[in-house]
């Protein structure tokens, strides 16, 4: 029990620092032998614990997707007005940024390293959860409680852009809070698609 845990934290370890690396020096220039003296490894022992580099990549990608569908689904699920429910994903998508923007950042912009299934699931979960977000305006939009003379499509890849945005210029030992700062920016878009 005690080595599998062992195990487990070293996994957590060697993840923690490729996604520290890869935000840093990108997936490309990080090598094996970069993480594992990261994590105090020899560089073969790294495969004790992953099966490759695009292993790592695709388990942080992945994860951080996961957690944006997870707030999506519940969201989208929701009984209140799509008002309501935009402000939680635009709320709720600042807080998962704001947990940690440097893994976010990762997220949104080493994706595209992936190759071939990893590289298509990725892009599912990318466009689920897009898919949400239209799903939400859309109803807000049929409601009457979002401008209809606005363009579906841009209006939701316009959210989107400034919600990742946010991972760009979120700074932990900043003076706001993410939830601070996820209120304001629901205040902005919601003023800004509220229909008459």
């Amino acid at each position: 029990m005690a080595r599998r845990a062992g195990t487990r934290q070293t996994r957590g370890s060697i993840l923690e620092e490729a996604t520290r690396l890869f935000g840093a020096q990108g997936y490309t220039g990080t090598t094996m032998r970069d993480i594992a003296n990261a994590v105090g490894l020899l560089p073969g022992s790294l495969y004790a614990h992953i099966d490759g580099k695009e292993t790592l990549l695709l388990e942080i990608v992945e994860g951080g997707i996961d957690k944006f569908l997870a707030l999506g689904y519940a969201a989208v699920a929701g009984p209140d007005s799509a008002e309501s429910r935009l402000r939680q994903l635009i709320k709720g998508h600042v807080a998962i940024v704001a947990q940690n923007a440097e893994r976010t950042l990762v997220v949104f912009h080493q994706w595209r390293y992936l190759t071939g299934e990893n590289l298509a699931r990725v892009v599912e979960k990318r466009r689920q959860y897009e898919a949400i977000i239209t799903t939400v305006v859309e109803d807000g939009f049929r409601t009457g409680l979002f401008n209809d003379k606005l363009d579906l499509k841009t209006s939701v890849l316009s959210l989107l852009g400034a919600l990742n945005w946010t991972a760009e210029w979120y700074k932990k030992d900043g003076p706001d809070t993410g939830e601070e700062i996820g209120e304001r920016i629901a205040d902005a878009i919601l003023l800004g698609v509220r229909g008459r």
